[in-house]
């Protein structure tokens, strides 16, 4: 007989099954809304963008209903879908913070060593990218294609590679609800602009100023994830605690 390993959950996915436990109890009632985010992080001591992670996947399931400038309510009418609808998903969150250290080393190792050809690749790459913010696309193909063009620049094999399984893992369901919910049409022409600072150091062969530009992006982009929906304070609620497995913000 072969035993299975049970493996450990994600954190995200731990807080979303608590939470679903006390809509299913009624400690949260059908229609009711949701403490305010930095109230239930808390009290789950959890950080909060583990707290957003889990939200964003109670929304993608069913069970609950972000709205911008109000808060998080529970569905009257829950569809009770999946709440794991892609088993083994890296937490956006932990994809972005691996970013944050790749991605300024391939911009500044690209501002470096990139040739005509692969400058002209990023320049067609973030003409789509703008024409795609601008389009209100989510999570676009065409800046997961910038990205790329940057790290092939950076002619280190490894950095391409991760890279490459980095972006696969963005543009998985989770984080695509949650930019479809939190990234506003002001925040992605934000990122047409920083977008356009990156290809401009790498342009002036600045490694110093591509790195710079690089990690003032990714900063914005877990910022716009984490911007709240404006809520009142709820009333304290009995949930289970639950121990920190990372570092809270």
């Amino acid at each position: 007989m072969r035993i299975e390993p049970i493996a450990a959950p994600r954190l995200y996915q731990r807080i979303a099954d608590e939470l679903t436990r006390l809509i299913d109890e009624g400690t949260f009632k059908l229609g009711g809304r949701l403490p305010a985010e930095r109230e239930l992080a808390r009290q789950m001591q959890v950080s909060r963008s583990s707290l957003r992670e889990a939200l964003s996947t109670l929304e993608l399931a069913g069970r609950v209903e972000i709205r911008l400038g109000s808060g998080v309510y529970v569905r009257a009418e829950p569809r009770n879908l999946a709440l794991d609808s892609e088993p083994g998903q890296t937490p956006p969150f932990d994809v972005l913070r691996a970013r944050l250290l790749v991605e300024p080393e391939a911009a500044a190792l690209a501002a470096r060593q990139a040739d005509g050809n692969q400058i002209r690749a990023m320049e067609g790459a973030f003409a789509r990218l703008a024409a795609d913010m601008r389009s209100d696309h989510v999570l676009p193909a065409s800046d997961r294609e910038f990205h790329l063009c940057i790290a092939r620049a950076s002619g280190n094999a490894a950095i391409e590679m991760m890279v490459e399984r980095l972006w696969a893992e963005w543009m998985r369901p989770l984080n695509a609800r949650m930019s479809k919910l939190f990234v506003t049409h002001d925040h992605k022409r934000d990122s047409i602009e920083e977008h356009r600072a990156v290809l401009d150091a790498i342009h002036a062969r600045d490694p110093a100023a591509a790195r710079r530009a690089m990690k003032h992006h990714l900063a914005s982009v877990g910022r716009q994830r984490m911007s709240m929906p404006q809520a009142k304070e709820g009333e304290p609620v009995r949930a289970a605690r639950l121990r920190r497995s990372e570092m809270a913000r």
